[in-house]
Order: C-alpha cells, then sequence, then structure tokens
C-alpha cells in the first residue's frame, strides 16, 4: 500500500532531541536531520539487527503459531510504500518492513513465542526494542517500548509479558511495531501468526 506522511513541525520538535542524544554527529537544518535519521540511521539500525540475526540459535525453541498483541488495532501494514513530505515538498521515501498495532497507552507486550532474548537497547528509529531468538535462523522484533522488562540472553515463554508499548524511536504515538526476520530478511508477522499458513509452509515441511 502507498502512503503519503506530512512531517509537520511539532513531530520534529518532539523527536530530533531524542535522536541528537544517540547520534550526535547530526548536523544541518530540522529537516535535512529528520532524512538523516530516516535513510541513514535506518540503514546503520538494520545492519545492527543483521548482526544479531547472523547469530541465530541452532535448536529450535518455539512451538506453534506466533503470538499476535491482544487487542491492537493495525496502524500499518507490512511492505507499506511511505512517502514523506514536509510542507508540501517530498523529502524521502522508504518501505516499511513490519505491523504497527496500537491499544490503550503503555499496553502490555507479550512474546510472540519462545526464545531467547538476542537484543534488548535502544534502536535508532525503532526506539527501545526487544529482539528475540526462536531459533533456526527465526527472529521476532518488538518495538517503539516505553518499557523493557527483560534482559539479554533470558528465556521466555510464548506469552511472556517484555515491556510495554511506547512511542520511542520514529514513532508519533504509541504503538507496538512488530517485525519476523527468517535468516536475516524480514517478512510478514501476519504469516506467522496465521496457523493455517504454518502448517502449509513450515510444518509440513519439518
Amino acid at each position: 500500500m502507498d502512503r503519503r506522511i506530512d512531517i509537520p513541525d511539532s513531530f520534529l520538535n518532539l523527536k530530533l532531541p531524542e535522536f541528537r542524544a544517540h547520534y550526535p554527529e547530526m548536523t544541518g537544518t530540522p529537516v535535512e536531520q529528520y532524512v538523516y535519521v530516516n535513510g541513514e540511521i535506518r540503514k546503520k539500525n538494520y545492519e545492527q539487527i543483521l548482526a544479531v540475526c547472523n547469530k541465530p540459535s541452532a535448536e529450535r525453541l518455539w512451538e506453534g503459531r506466533f503470538l499476535r498483541m491482544e487487542r491492537g488495532s493495525p496502524e500499518a501494514g507490512y511492505a507499506d510504500h511511505r512517502t514523506y513530505f514536509y510542507q508540501g515538498k517530498e523529502i524521502d521515501r522508504q518501505v516499511h518492513l513490519g505491523i504497527d498495532l496500537a491499544s490503550t497507552q503503555h499496553s502490555e507486550v507479550a512474546a510472540a513465542n519462545r526464545g531467547r532474548v538476542a537484543f534488548v537497547d535502544y534502536l535508532g528509529i525503532y526506539g527501545n526494542t526487544v529482539i528475540i531468538d526462536h531459533g533456526q535462523g527465526i527472529f521476532s522484533l518488538y518495538s517503539h517500548m516505553s518499557e523493557i522488562t527483560v534482559v539479554l540472553e533470558s528465556m521466555v515463554e510464548k506469552g511472556a509479558i517484555i515491556g510495554r508499548t511506547g512511542s520511542t524511536g520514529m514513532a508519533g504515538g504509541d504503538h507496538l511495531h512488530c517485525g519476523m526476520l527468517v535468516n536475516g530478511i524480514f517478512v510478514s508477522p501476519v504469516e506467522w501468526w496465521d496457523p493455517h499458513w504454518l502448517q502449509d509452509n513450515i510444518f509440513r515441511f519439518l
């Protein structure tokens, strides 16, 4: 889906101080700084994610379908093509590689499946982020969190609370950005939430 996103000055004033605290090399006008974060920092963030995914657990740690956040309304879809505008002028284009789900503010975030916590940190456009290694190259990603309640290398069970939703990173409001990766490549989380898709495309080949 193609989506237009207008960037108001209020968003820049809210978010740029957060990013400057983590990336002091940022220079230029507010719009130039925004484009730098949305493009260059986004690339660096993916390199960090890829480094995590390059060290998967050899053992399969997950069972059954992956859990979708309860009572979460979809705000943005996987592979949405976004065009960003400032004062009516196009300034950037990116692809959204996850699904945004919004519920009440600071809603509990549950682990989608059993796994090992492989990453816990601030991650640029993703804000406060947890990445769970489910084994055999499968990872789930949870971003923009206001609070994280798990620690690196801990084991979590399916449905265990790992934190709360928030608006850290490149988020205009409180929500959860859900990502799924297979061998370092982003895939649609919807498929992994669907037991029929898993049966037809994964389990029958195991």
